[in-house]
């Protein structure tokens, strides 16, 4: 039989099947080293409504390659995110031939991963935004401007098309303006304190924004009277130090044990203090847009036993160791004396508060709010309306208090103010009635 050679059909080899298998390999970390980068995130804070003069633009720049290179060899692990906030001013200041008219706000991040084909993440937001150049305009419609130091005024002023913010700057402080009547958002007026402790020379003036951050000031004539303040020594003792101070530290977590009974009172009386006064202006802003009472604060028939703004210095064992300005009136009648509302509002805490002891705080509109500290016993809730002459507590001496009584402040965005003026029936009529009246 004749013998032959039969060829035998070959598969793909081993050496080959390696070479398609490293080849895989090799698009699967070029897919995912060139896809798996993302660009850059960018979150505008706040909204732009337009480019002005000076236009403030904030926005946060958030990267997954911000914190050094992942292992190479670990490409399934999470990116780690890093994040930056920028701030920049963009209008006329910074580019001199910009016009009235819409430009283009162009934000553009990049980061240096293999993205894009190592060109790098690149994510950009537009906004097109209208152009405005001019600044608002603010004009003054009330008179007689009388302002006592440590007392409060009012200013009526009307405000042009397009104005997004204003009120009444003294020093570094700013008081914000509401409309006299929602039908006419135009007109504007400021209830303004001057603080006690601020110099006859600060200035005082109208201060108008746009959406655009253009922003005007305007003057308005006024008379400012300097006060002069009472000032006294406390006597401090270890009885009373042990009879008020624990208590305060104990429902005050934030407070750290100093060691000893003076540095305590120390802290109560001081760090706490400021704190405290601090916190007064975040409360300040829960008030209503509007006034919902009429006529004068009451006055609780009482005793004065210590007036608005007196200076004190606290003596122990014959050394000065403190001095704090009293920013209310202390009134004490007798024990556990039932309190009111001084006028009609809504109760924004009813809660014990530091040195305060078991306090409420009642919001009567535009900024204008009353504390009433240092009660025996809280007989409202937070939330809850209350008329002018109802009971709301009992007066006590909880808190920093020698005694049973009642500590009453005024407030003006968190400002203590003297309360004498909002007790004083022809006050409130010359200046607050008389100057709304006309435009509501």
């Amino acid at each position: 039989m004749a013998g032959g050679t039969k060829r035998a059909d070959k598969g793909i080899g081993a050496g080959a099947v390696f070479v398609l298998i490293l080849l895989f390999i090799v698009i699967v970390i070029g897919f995912v080293v060139l896809v798996r980068n993302p660009a850059p995130a960018i979150r505008l804070k706040g909204d732009i409504k337009g480019i002005g003069a000076a236009t403030l633009v904030q926005f946060e720049v958030s990267d997954e390659f911000g914190e050094g290179p992942r292992p190479w060899w670990k490409l399934w692990a999470p990116l780690r995110e890093n994040s930056v906030s920028v701030m920049a001013t963009v209008g006329r200041k910074t580019l001199p031939e910009l016009h009235e008219g819409r430009a283009s706000l162009d934000i553009v991040a990049t980061n240096d991963s293999w993205g894009r084909f190592f060109r790098g993440g690149r994510r950009e937001v537009t906004r097109d935004l209208p152009v405005r150049l001019t600044p608002p305009h603010a004009d003054v419609l009330s008179t007689h401007h009388y302002i006592n130091q440590g007392g409060a005024e009012v200013v009526v002023f009307r405000v042009s098309p397009g104005t997004s913010e204003s009120g009444v700057e003294v020093g570094k402080l700013i008081f914000p303006s509401w409309a006299v009547k929602e039908s006419a958002p135009d007109v504007r007026f400021a209830l303004f304190a001057f603080p006690y402790d601020f110099g006859p020379a600060t200035p005082i003036r109208i201060l108008a924004r746009d959406d655009a951050g253009n922003e005007t000031v305007a003057s308005f004539d006024y008379r400012l009277f300097p006060k002069k303040f009472h000032s006294g020594t406390i006597q401090v003792t270890d009885d009373f130090m042990n009879r008020v101070v624990p208590p305060i530290m104990s429902q005050t977590p934030g407070l750290v044990d100093q060691g000893s009974l003076l540095k305590n009172f120390l802290l109560v009386n001081g760090k706490l203090r400021a704190e405290q006064a601090q916190k007064l202006v975040e409360l300040s802003r829960q008030t209503a847009p509007h006034f919902p009472w009429t006529g004068p604060f009451i006055a609780l028939p009482s005793k004065v036993e210590a007036a608005f703004a007196d200076y004190r210095s606290y003596v122990y064992n014959g050394q000065v160791v403190d001095h704090q300005t009293h920013l209310g009136f202390d009134l004490a009648g007798f024990e556990h004396m039932p309190v009111q509302a001084a006028n009609d509002g809504v109760v924004v805490l009813a809660d014990f508060f530091g040195i305060f002891g078991n306090a409420v705080i009642i919001d009567h509109g535009c900024g204008l709010q009353t504390l009433y500290g240092h009660l025996s016993a809280i007989e409202v809730k937070a939330g809850e309306s209350v008329r002018r002459g109802q009971e709301i507590g009992k007066s006590g001496q909880t808190g920093l208090a020698g005694g049973d009584h009642l500590h009453f402040t005024v407030l003006l965005d968190g400002i203590p103010i003297n309360p004498t003026e909002w007790w004083d029936p022809h006050w409130i009529h010359d200046r607050i009635e008389e100057k709304l009246a006309p435009y509501r």
